[in-house]
């Protein structure tokens, strides 16, 4: 069972897009506390109260078509709709997501929630990835790759998973694939914060407290990286999202 903590002090912060807190409010220089379900967006409450419950099983298929490494598409699951932009569910422990220009796998694409190395020992995020795939680089790349040009149909409204791309932000919050934009996590699905408009086509980020309200399956450092989450990010089991994959 996914274990919500709470961070104390910070119960009474309001979330920011930026994801730096109001000035004069308690807790300033780190990400505020999760803020109540918006927009269909799930809280921490919202993953405490189903976190027993079974996430949906991803859709197997041949590499090239699924685009996930271990051969099950859990976002964007109709292929047919969805052929070259998939979400694909596992962990990793080497930290981050920015590349340059985009991550390159390190474990030979033995990752996945369906392989036999789920919680990603030894793997980045990109081992997510099927060969020919790559770690969607930012919203453009997303954009690029879906029919509708967004990915509001990652995932059912509600389902508590989040697969984020490759890149940050600017401290106000600004998308951008620069190496130095690392903050918060940017991406699609019903987990997370609502995301700002500059970062449209994406629609759901993840900062410090976001990570911490899952317990620990994903981790985005210490309070101190609360402007670098995108450079410290690890997942530590398959549950609750994972990546967003585009074709090459």
């Amino acid at each position: 069972m996914v274990n919500i903590l709470l961070v104390s002090g910070l119960a009474g912060c309001q979330v920011l897009s930026s994801g730096v807190p109001a000035e004069g409010v308690a807790g300033s220089g780190r990400d505020a506390a999760v803020a109540a379900n918006r927009d269909g967006a799930v809280s921490a409450s919202d993953v405490e109260q189903r976190a027993d419950a079974s996430e949906p099983p991803g859709v197997a298929g041949p590499l090239d078509v699924v685009g996930c490494s271990d051969g099950t598409r859990e976002g964007f699951r109709d292929f047919v709709t969805w052929q070259t932009i998939a979400g694909c569910a596992g962990g990793w422990d080497q930290p981050g997501v920015i590349g340059s220009p985009e991550l390159s796998p390190v474990c030979g694409l033995n990752a996945g929630d369906s392989s036999p190395n789920p919680n990603g020992k030894g793997c980045n995020a990109a081992d997510l990835c099927a060969k020919h795939w790559h770690l969607c680089l930012d919203g453009y790349d997303v954009f690029q790759h879906s029919p509708s040009g967004d990915c509001e149909s990652c995932v059912p409204a509600n389902e508590p998973r989040f697969f984020l791309v490759g890149s940050g932000a600017s401290p106000m919050g600004i998308c951008s694939p620069e190496p130095s934009a690392t903050n918060d996590l940017h991406g699609c699905g019903g987990l997370g914060e609502p995301e700002t408009e500059a970062c449209y086509p994406l629609f759901r980020r993840m900062g410090f407290a976001d990570c911490l309200a899952t317990g620990g399956v994903w981790s985005c450092g210490d309070e101190a990286d609360y402007l670098q989450e995108a450079m410290k990010v690890t997942k530590t089991g398959p549950t609750l999202g994972g990546v967003l994959c585009c074709q090459d």
